[in-house]
């Protein structure tokens, strides 16, 4: 039996088809003589495996995937040409032998690291780098209707993750054990982990699951959200509080396939919830009709952004959206796809058009200092006419006996 029919026999594989059109969409718009893709998610993005290399993409011609580790593994999950590296010094080496000119090479110059960068202009000193991230992030921004099937598979995984947090939640359960049942019911579905900022801090998120004061509490991550953490080297996140009655609890997932992910958040507690909870959590809800009806295709992120910041700030807590003074964050949606920051944003004077295929976590939301925080996170599928939400899990505030 070859690797490739073990792994089929337990893993699905990025189908040929779905590759090689992303390639010569890339193609088309490629301004150099050839590409070499060194950050991680592109590189599955274009090859279908996520294997240690550099893959290279010609103007024109086929492209091959030059891996430094593991060979084998990369010939069985990419369905392009797999060239042994052996180091990065024979990068220079490896494009003249596949036959290509490298007098122009554009590489992700967003991400990739100074270390990284010096040794491939040292492998290739006569080249003239240029920055291949804005076309990178173009192409993906536009899902295909495969991509589109793989984050419906995850968004059933994050589902799974909220039904199982709601049926544990109990007084004196700690924010930390509640957010391991629901990651443990997703991981049983197949759920992944391991997601991508792209160009930014990610380390070790595994969910969060937030609960009154602790909710509030701010930290690095440039989200509303962000937790007490169980340490200063992990300040994010659940914590050992345990979750009592009367406060708004937090449940903010990713749900990962096939290293796609999706977005959702809910809130939910244990009865009585303060009026004030819900009257904000009544905004949330109106702030998603609204944006189900424009995000759509031609509509711009910043004008979306006005509107909704608008909504927030006639319902007379306008001051707590999406953070609180300094800690205030100036964008309320994100695209989705192999990292947790692609194109398109929702965000404050920035024009984003959306186009139809383009896949954005929205997420208001609004966080009382030392006393707690609300929101409501969908991921939508923007498409002509409206927004179509991939998380269907239901909205409304759950308040539990």
């Amino acid at each position: 039996m070859s690797l490739r029919e073990i792994l089929e026999r337990y893993m699905e594989l990025v189908p040929e088809k779905e590759l090689t059109e992303r390639v010569k969409k890339f193609q088309k718009s490629l301004n150099a003589d050839i590409a070499l893709i060194v950050h991680p998610p592109d590189i599955y993005y274009f090859s279908g495996s996520k294997q240690e290399g550099v893959f290279l993409i010609p103007k024109e011609g086929a492209p091959a995937f030059l891996v430094l580790k593991h060979l084998e593994r990369a010939k069985a999950e990419s369905p392009f040409e797999v060239v042994e590296l052996g180091s990065l010094k024979k990068v220079g080496e490896k494009i003249k032998e596949l036959g290509f000119s490298a007098n122009s090479v554009a590489t992700e110059l967003d991400v990739i690291s100074l270390n990284l960068f010096n040794r491939l202009k040292k492998a290739l000193p006569e080249a003239e780098f240029t920055d291949a991230s804005g076309l990178i992030r173009g192409l993906k921004a536009i899902k295909s209707r495969w991509e589109i099937d793989v984050l419906k598979k995850a968004a059933e995984i994050v589902k799974a993750g909220y039904k199982a947090a709601l049926d544990n939640l109990k007084e004196g359960i700690t924010e930390l054990e509640l957010n391991a049942l629901a990651i443990c019911e997703m991981r049983k579905l197949g759920h992944e982990s391991g997601e991508v900022m792209r160009g930014a801090r990610m380390e070790g998120f595994l969910g969060h699951i937030l609960s009154g004061e602790a909710a509030a509490v701010p930290s690095y991550a440039n989200a509303p959200l962000n937790g007490v953490g169980l340490s200063p080297a992990m300040p994010a996140g659940p914590s050992r509080k345990r979750i009592a009655r009367g406060e708004p609890v937090i449940f903010d997932f990713f749900g990962t396939y096939m290293g796609y992910l999706v977005d959702m958040t809910r809130t939910f507690g244990l009865a009585p919830l303060d009026r004030k909870f819900k009257e904000a959590y009544r905004v949330v809800e109106e702030i998603h009709a609204y944006l189900r009806e424009n995000l759509k295709e031609g509509a711009n992120g910043a004008v979306i952004f006005d509107e909704v910041v608008k909504i927030a700030d006639a319902s007379g807590y306008g001051e707590f959206f999406m953070g609180y003074g300094r800690d205030r964050v100036n964008f309320i949606g994100h695209g989705v796809g192999t990292e947790i920051n692609e194109f398109p944003f929702i965000a404050k004077r920035l024009d984003m058009e959306l186009k139809s295929g383009m896949v954005v976590a929205v997420e208001p939301k609004f966080i009382f200092p030392k006393e707690g925080a609300v929101g409501l996170e969908n991921t939508y599928l923007i498409t002509k006419e409206k927004a179509v939400s991939l998380t269907d899990a239901p909205e409304e505030l759950m308040e539990l006996k």
